[in-house]
């Protein structure tokens, strides 16, 4: 049995990794993104072993190592999360690509004999993803060296009130 759910959501998508912006305009695009991809959802009751393949389409090509999965994180976080998984599960295998139109990902579901499901499984029979890490054996930690223990001086208490909130720390022309 194969099956495959296609549909798109019209958003534009940037590369955010080096993009100098006001942490609240990220917000903004990130949830406006969530909530497109939400609103467009068809719907979803397959196995639990898939491939999503998320296509960027966009007047402008992004490098393919890094920038464009950064520039659908959103998305893919959406898709992960009305699938009930977290979006690092070894149970999906995410796929991304793009190519030239207007603004808008286009999101492929597939499982089974589906032709986009074996390709990856070929190509995986080839060279296989990485075995899932433990959090426990992904970073050891060394224990820390105990030091000689200095000694906390008193720091004068901080001002309270509303006023205190008010006034500058750095006054010119006064010294502390």
């Amino acid at each position: 049995m194969s099956c495959c759910i296609r549909f798109e959501v019209p958003v534009e998508t940037v590369n955010t990794s080096n993009r100098r912006e006001h942490h609240m305009q990220r917000h903004r695009r990130a949830k406006g993104q969530r909530d497109a991809t939400h609103l467009l959802w068809p719907g979803w009751s397959g196995p639990a072993l898939l491939v999503v393949r998320l296509t960027r389409v966009s007047p402008g090509a992004l490098d393919s190592g890094d920038n464009l999965p950064i520039s659908m994180k959103s998305i893919r976080d959406e898709v992960a999360r009305q699938l009930r998984l977290d979006d690092a599960s070894p149970l999906v295998r995410w796929v991304y690509a793009q190519s030239q139109g207007a603004p808008s990902v286009l999101v492929e579901l597939s499982w089974g004999d589906d032709a986009l499901a074996a390709a990856i499984r070929a190509q995986d029979a080839l060279a296989p993803p990485p075995p899932p890490v433990s959090p426990e054996v992904a970073a050891p930690r060394a224990p820390r060296k105990a030091g000689p223990k200095k000694e906390k001086t008193p720091s004068k208490p901080a001002p309270r009130g509303l006023a205190a909130l008010a006034t500058p720390a750095f006054t010119p022309g006064k010294k502390p």
